[in-house]
């Protein structure tokens, strides 16, 4: 006799269970969509190779969006700007990376183009300004990317501190003013006498104490026309020329004239 097999039963048995595993939620993986830039400083080059043009560059912990990759390269976006380029896979991460930041323990300190005292520079930063670190060079300078600006320079290392300083909160701080000791005071974008004049005030035009470098130059604001620069301590004064106090005129009264005398008549002859 032969056995005669429950095809519909089996039929939605297992109909039953496929859909039951439709039910199960499964795992998807997806490639996340930012980066992080893993080493202190990198650059971004046009194409997929080591001889390619630099583009840009970028420092660690930077955010980055993969747009292709050619092999072991991937073209990036840099993440919230317009910069884009090439650079290797393994200098990126998928986890964030802590960057190293200092706060500038001076009162003022020159950002300067390379690690030496003797190296022009283009910005002043001042105590509290925060930075990242991108590079040193062992000899006690550290290359630093400015939070504020992205400006980019050197700096001493023992200028700078890893605990953030607060700034000194004053209730109703005074505010300090000067006043122009020369017929014309060039009012410079740098503390030094070559770089560019921002404006040109008369004598005694009142100015305003924003900063001090040294003994030698104070960054003012001129609060007429909001200009701020530097200037040469020998050319303010802490008031303005006295002015002479004006005289009184005297009134002179005025002579009257003598009505005339007619003269006598002469005598007939």
């Amino acid at each position: 006799m032969r056995t005669r097999w429950p095809w519909p039963w089996i039929i939605a048995g297992c109909l039953s269970a496929l859909s039951i595993l439709s039910c199960v939620p499964q795992e998807v993986t997806t490639k996340p969509s930012v980066y992080y830039v893993t080493p202190v400083i990198t650059y971004l080059k046009e194409c997929p190779r080591y001889d390619c043009k630099v583009v840009g560059e970028l420092y660690r912990a930077d955010r980055v969006e993969q747009l292709e990759a050619k092999g072991n390269w991937w073209r990036v976006r840099l993440k919230g700007g317009t910069l884009t380029g090439w650079l290797q896979k393994e200098l990126v991460s998928a986890t964030p990376v802590p960057a190293i930041y200092y706060y500038v323990a001076a009162d003022s300190l020159e950002l300067r183009d390379c690690p030496s005292p003797d190296c022009p520079f283009g910005k002043i930063l001042f105590k509290g300004d925060m930075v990242q670190k991108i590079d040193s060079n062992g000899q006690g300078w550290v290359r630093v990317l400015v939070e504020k600006d992205a400006s980019i320079g050197w700096i001493p290392a023992d200028q700078v501190t890893d605990r953030a300083i607060k700034a000194e909160t004053t209730p109703a701080a005074k505010k300090v003013y000067y006043y122009a000791a020369g017929p014309e005071v060039a009012l410079h974008s740098l503390p030094l006498f070559s770089s560019k004049v921002v404006k040109s005030v008369h004598l005694d035009e009142k100015l305003e104490k924003l900063a001090q470098l040294g003994h030698d130059w104070y960054k003012v604001r001129h609060p007429e026309s909001g200009a701020e620069g530097w200037v040469a301590a020998r050319y303010l004064k802490t008031s303005p020329a006295a002015k002479e106090p004006l005289k009184k005129k005297r009134r002179f009264r005025r002579k009257r004239t003598p009505k005339p005398v007619p003269l006598p008549e002469p005598e007939a002859m």
